[in-house]
C-alpha cells in the first residue's frame, strides 16, 4: 500500500515538472506588420514536455534563433526565396517563396533524442498557423 502511494506521488511530481518545463515565459503572440519591402515568417514551436529541454538553433533567412518549447519568433526577410533549417538537422531544410507584405507560418517540431532531437519544419496555412501560434509566447534563447 505504501509503495503504491510513493509511486503515485513520484508520477505526479514528474508530470508537474514536465508541465512546468514546457511553459514558455514571455509576451503573448503579437503580429508584426509586414511592409512593402519585407515579408514576415513566423516560426513557432508548440509546447511539448518530452522535448522541452531541447532548443535547436533555427536559421530562417539571415537570422539564427533558438526557439523554446511554447515559443515563437518572427523572422522579417526581404521577398524572394527563403530557406529555413535547424543547424543540428540538415534534413529539416525547407525553402519557399515570399512576397512583399506576406505572412508565412512554419511549425517547428522537435522529437526528443538522446543528445539532440530530430527537427522538422513544416510550412502551414495562415489559418492553421494563426490558430496554433496564439498559445505561444515570444521566447527565444
Amino acid at each position: 500500500m505504501l509503495a503504491g502511494r510513493s509511486s503515485t506521488r513520484l508520477i505526479f511530481a514528474a508530470l508537474a515538472i514536465a508541465y512546468l518545463g514546457c511553459y514558455a515565459p514571455g509576451a503573448p503572440f503579437k503580429r508584426v506588420q509586414p511592409t512593402s519591402n519585407h515579408a514576415v515568417i513566423y516560426v513557432y514551436r508548440q509546447s511539448d514536455p518530452l522535448s522541452a529541454t531541447l532548443e535547436p538553433d533555427i536559421t530562417c533567412g539571415h537570422a539564427t534563433i533558438a526557439i523554446v518549447s511554447g515559443g515563437y519568433y518572427p523572422f522579417v526577410e526581404q521577398p524572394g526565396t527563403v530557406a529555413c533549417y535547424a543547424s543540428s538537422d540538415a534534413s529539416s531544410r525547407i525553402e519557399f517563396e515570399t512576397r512583399p507584405e506576406g505572412e508565412y507560418f512554419v511549425n517547428e517540431v522537435v522529437a526528443a533524442g538522446v543528445r539532440e532531437g530530430a527537427v522538422s519544419l513544416k510550412p502551414v496555412s495562415s489559418s492553421r498557423g494563426l490558430s496554433e501560434i496564439e498559445s505561444c509566447n515570444y521566447t527565444v534563447k
